[in-house]
């Protein structure tokens, strides 16, 4: 389906949730563990690499990144029922459990730093699983892979000179340049709040949360 349109709002609100991710990966990677729990693709090569060294130690941890990433999809899927964008369901749920998944992190970070960025890698299952497609378009928000090549897609078509989807491009490239930003957000604050840094992207979901929370309220009144 061609996009008919792309609201502000719903513009705003995927640059924002890749911000949030670009801050969270960069935290797991430049804190204690140098970890990432935004995207899982790397993870799995390193779990690979850790089985055949005979790692199992860390093979078990890298599976429950894993697993509690999947987890956190999980959650998304049973409260939404649907990936596909549509104003008027509980995104406001999901983002609230985002919030407190991250808090969670936070206050485990310094006494099990290990199983702390489990919370955050389950924060950005649910984040990423909340919304998958928009008018057609895939959407995600935890890592670029498609996204860049969405983009490339794109560029290939126009040097054939076939048509591409403007507002499709436009999607791609906020989500693309909000992450980048979250992640040199989160790599200026790290040195001066250091763990507490965790702090920035769980105010940033709860903020969301309650931002679409009031945009939900007032869809329902004017569909009555």
């Amino acid at each position: 389906m061609p996009f008919q349109h792309l609201p502000i709002w719903v513009q705003l609100g995927a640059f924002m949730l890749a911000v949030n991710a670009g801050i969270v990966n960069v935290l797991g990677l430049i804190t204690l563990l140098h970890q990432s729990v935004s995207h899982m693709t790397g993870n799995a090569s390193i779990l690979a690499i850790h089985l055949v060294n005979g790692q199992y130690a860390d093979v078990l941890y890298i599976a429950l990144v894993i697993f509690c990433y999947v987890l956190g999809s999980s959650y998304s899927g049973f409260i939404l029922g649907n990936s596909h964008f549509k104003l008027g369901r509980r995104y406001g749920i999901p983002l609230s459990l985002v919030a407190l998944f991250l808090f969670f992190c936070w206050i485990f970070l310094r006494i099990y730093p290990h199983y702390s960025l489990l919370w955050a890698a389950a924060a950005m299952g649910i984040q990423n699983a909340m919304v998958s497609h928009y008018q057609g378009a895939i959407i995600r928000t935890t890592h670029l892979s498609g996204v860049l090549t969405d983009l490339g897609l794109a560029l290939g078509y126009l040097l054939r000179g076939l048509g591409v989807e403007k507002r499709r491009i436009i999607l791609h490239l906020l989500i693309l340049t909000g992450f980048i930003i979250g992640g040199v957000i989160a790599a200026i604050l790290e040195p001066y709040l250091q763990l507490d840094a965790f702090l920035v992207p769980t105010i940033l979901s709860l903020f969301m949360s309650l931002a679409y929370w009031l945009i939900y309220v007032r869809y329902s009144f004017f569909q009555r």
